[in-house]
C-alpha cells in the first residue's frame, strides 16, 4: 500500500508492490490535494492485486498508477517559432476569402490585437493556460476605453471569444491538443445598460451635475430621438447636400430600425414596392447563415426610395464603384454631415435602431411585431425598451391606487 511523506513543504507518494518501494513526489505542498492522490492511487493498486486491471507492457508503474490508471501522455510540443506573432498572421490567411464581412474580419483584428499587446508577440501558444487567460480578463478590466470608462466585461467576453476562434483553428489543424482553457473564468460585474431615453431626459440627468464624461457618453448612447426629431434629422441632412446616397440610407435606418451592416448590404430587389415591404438580410440571428426578416415601407421610405432606385442600375442599394458601400464610409459620411450642428451628439447609425425600436413601443405596437421588424432575440435588449410600452402599466398601477 501507498503513504505520504513530505520533504521539506512538498508532499511525495511512497508505496511497496512485490518488495518493491516507489517514491515519487506529488508536486503539492496542499495536504487535501495529497491526501486525495494517495486514496486514488490505494484503490488502483488494491485493484491491481485482485487482477482486476492489468499493467500495459512497456508502461512505468508509477506513472501508470499516478496517471488514473493509464499510460502517460506524451505533451504536445510546438516548435519555439510558434508564438501569437507567427500564428496569428497564418490564422487570417486561412479564412476564405468571402466566408467574413469586412467589418467581421476588423473586429477580429482588433481583438487580436489585444491579445497580442497583453500576452506579447513572443507568447508561445502552447504555454496557455486557464490562469492566463483569467490574468487577461483581470488585466483588460482595470484598462480604460475611448471614453476614459473600465472596459466593458462584455468587451472582454468578446476578445476572448475572437482568442477561442483563433483557439480552434489551431486544434482543428492539430497545432494544440485540448479544447480553449476559458472554464470557469471570472469577470468584471457587469453594469445593466441603461434604458433609452429621450434627448430631454438625458439633459436633465447631465444637467444636476456629478457625471463624468464618460458617463455623460454613455447616456448619450442610450438616447432615441422622438418621431419628430427623427425627421428634423433627415431634413436637416437633406438640406446639407450630402453625398446623394446618405440621405436615402438615413430614411431606410430610421424608418426600419436596420443595422448598418444590414443597410450596406441591402440589394435593389430587397425593395418590393408592390407589397409594401423590404427584406432586410441578417447574419446576426442565425450563425453561420444569412436570414431575412421583412419590414413593411411607410409612406416616406417608399417616396424616398422607389426615387433612389429609378435610376439605379447596380445590384446593391447603395454603391460606391458597382461594389456595396463600406460600413466604415457610411460612418465617415454620418459624423461629417452632422459635425458642428445640435445633432453631432448622435453616436451613429444605430441611434436610428434605437429611435424606431423606442418610437413603436411608446405608441403600443405588440413587441412580437417589433421583435419581428427588427429582428431581436435577447430579453436584455427587449428590457431597454419595455418601460416605453404606453399607459399599461401606468393604467394596472392606477388600477390599485386609483386617480387624483
Amino acid at each position: 500500500m501507498a503513504w505520504l511523506d513530505k520533504r521539506g513543504k512538498t508532499y511525495r507518494l511512497v508505496f511497496e508492490i512485490s518488495g518493491q518501494t516507489f517514491k515519487r513526489s506529488l508536486q503539492t505542498t496542499d495536504q487535501r490535494v495529497a491526501l486525495g492522490r494517495l486514496a486514488a492511487v490505494n484503490r488502483r493498486i488494491e485493484m491491481l492485486e485482485r487482477g482486476e486491471v492489468d499493467l500495459p507492457p512497456d508502461v512505468d508503474l508509477p506513472t501508470f498508477l499516478l496517471n488514473d490508471g493509464r499510460p502517460k501522455k506524451v505533451p504536445l510540443i510546438l516548435p519555439p517559432s510558434r508564438t501569437l506573432a507567427k500564428i496569428i498572421p497564418e490564422f487570417f490567411q486561412s479564412i476564405p476569402a468571402g466566408s467574413l464581412e469586412a467589418n467581421t474580419l476588423k473586429t477580429l483584428r482588433i481583438h487580436l490585437h489585444h491579445i497580442v499587446r497583453v500576452f506579447g508577440e513572443a507568447f508561445a501558444i502552447e504555454r496557455l493556460s486557464f490562469d492566463d487567460l483569467q490574468r487577461y480578463v483581470e488585466r483588460r478590466g482595470q484598462e480604460n476605453g475611448p471614453i476614459g470608462k473600465k472596459i466593458n466585461p462584455v468587451t472582454i467576453r468578446k476578445e476572448l471569444a475572437s482568442f477561442s476562434s483563433l483557439w480552434t483553428w489551431l486544434r482543428r489543424t492539430g497545432q494544440v491538443p485540448s479544447e480553449f482553457p476559458n472554464r470557469g473564468l471570472r469577470y468584471p460585474k457587469l453594469n445593466e445598460k441603461p434604458k433609452f431615453q429621450t434627448w430631454t431626459e438625458i439633459e436633465r440627468q447631465i444637467a444636476r451635475g456629478h457625471l463624468s464624461e464618460a458617463e455623460q457618453s454613455v447616456l448619450w448612447k442610450s438616447l432615441y430621438l422622438t418621431t419628430s426629431e427623427v425627421e428634423e434629422v433627415l431634413d436637416f441632412v437633406v438640406e446639407q447636400r450630402p453625398e446623394s446616397w446618405l440621405v436615402p440610407m438615413l430614411v431606410f435606418a430610421a424608418h426600419t430600425g436596420a443595422r448598418r451592416s444590414e443597410l450596406v448590404r441591402s440589394e435593389a430587389l430587397d425593395f418590393d414596392f408592390e407589397a409594401g415591404t423590404v427584406s432586410i438580410r441578417e447574419k446576426k440571428r442565425a450563425k453561420g447563415k444569412t436570414t431575412t426578416r421583412t419590414v413593411p415601407l411607410t409612406p416616406r421610405l417608399r417616396r424616398v426610395m422607389q426615387a433612389w432606385l429609378q435610376d439605379s442600375s447596380g445590384r446593391y442599394a447603395f454603391e460606391q464603384d458597382n461594389d456595396p458601400l463600406s460600413a466604415d464610409d457610411a460612418t465617415h459620411h454620418f459624423h461629417s454631415v452632422l459635425n458642428g450642428s445640435k445633432w453631432a451628439k448622435l453616436k451613429g447609425w444605430h441611434v436610428f435602431r434605437h429611435s424606431f425600436i423606442s418610437n413603436c413601443a411608446s405608441r403600443g405596437i405588440d413587441q412580437r411585431m417589433i421583435d419581428a421588424w427588427v429582428g431581436h432575440t435577447t430579453e436584455e435588449m427587449r428590457k431597454r425598451y419595455t418601460h416605453l410600452l404606453p399607459n399599461a402599466q401606468q393604467a394596472a398601477l392606477a388600477s390599485v391606487f386609483g386617480g387624483e
